[in-house]
């Protein structure tokens, strides 16, 4: 047997040692088109319909002066789940599971357009699975969230520096300290275990990805839909009471509390799913002979951050 023989058939042994997604239909679709434009775009769609609907079923406005707080409350933050639920449509992450109910899985090339291939730099705009795309999406969200935590550092300390005269209205001024601490603190928490533990950390355990991409990719566009919830609670009343929301003040707050509320709630499954995954990625996917004394210790402590 020759030496080209030997080396197509190791080719074909190793192509058919690799199991593949089952081809139903041809690529392309609804998975091809989406990106963080149609995500914004669905999600203020479904957002405002949302409200249009809900604000017919609660009384309001001149005409009914019997809108409680509570039905504003539950307008609101209906609101806010809406845009949430329909940017994750409209970027693309329920594409998977939608197949799987209908009987069918992605095809091959499907898989392969998720992680990237062949898409240049729309890749880092898009619903992608590989671990080194989704490390710089976290990359640029941490820089950008500590650039609106500066900005609005910059207005506190306007406030600050003009002596006999208010800036800002008082509410307003606290609203800032509000969103600028837990704008930072969201920024601190992702800056390493996002960018650092997703581009990294499978390189140096020797894993050629994480143990889950798309839900890699999913924990990322749950952070992406959980700031301008957040943002939006200086439109809305702020939240006066702090990023600490102590009681009694967080049951006095206005409307714009309920997006600091909805950011939480997406944050935090948005760093569950995030620590499952680097979890199950360090203890299962570590190379042949990458025993726990030869781990290394940044991985150990990606480790440690995403159990804690």
């Amino acid at each position: 047997m020759s030496t080209v023989d030997v080396m197509q058939t190791s080719d074909i042994h190793e192509q058919a040692a690799v199991p593949q997604p089952k081809q139903h239909g041809k690529a392309g679709g609804f998975l091809r088109r989406t990106n963080v434009l149609t995500g914004t775009g669905l999600g203020l769609v479904l957002s405002v319909v949302t409200y249009a609907i809900g604000s017919k079923l609660v009384p309001w406005g001149t005409q009914n002066s019997d809108y409680s707080q509570v039905g504003l409350n539950a307008l609101i933050g209906a609101t806010y789940v809406a845009w949430v639920i329909g940017f994750m449509i409209g970027i693309g992450a329920f594409a998977g599971p939608i197949r799987w109910m209908l009987g069918h899985d992605l095809t091959h090339d499907d898989a392969e357009y998720m992680a990237g291939k062949g898409q240049g730099k729309w890749k880092y705009w898009k619903y992608t699975t590989d671990h080194k795309v989704v490390g710089i999406q976290y990359l640029i969200m941490a820089l950008t969230l500590l650039g609106f935590g500066g900005f609005f550092a910059m207005l506190i300390r306007t406030e600050l520096g003009v002596t006999w005269q208010e800036v800002f209205d008082p509410n307003f001024y606290n609203s800032l300290i509000g969103t600028h601490g837990i704008v930072m603190i969201i920024a601190m928490i992702i800056v390493v275990s996002g960018p650092l533990g997703n581009c990294i950390m499978p390189i140096m355990i020797g894993s050629r990805d994480m143990a889950f991409p798309r839900l890699n990719a999913l924990s990322f566009w749950l952070l992406f839909a959980a700031v301008p919830p957040l943002l939006s609670n200086l439109l809305l009343g702020g939240m006066r009471d702090g990023w600490t929301a102590y009681q009694p003040l967080g049951t006095q707050a206005p409307i714009g509390m309920l997006g600091y509320q909805i950011c939480i709630i997406t944050f935090a499954f948005s760093t569950g799913i995030a620590g499952v995954n680097i979890i199950t990625t360090i203890v299962t996917m570590r190379a042949r002979g990458m025993t726990w004394n030869r781990v290394p210790i940044f991985v150990i402590g990606i480790l440690a951050a995403a159990i804690m």
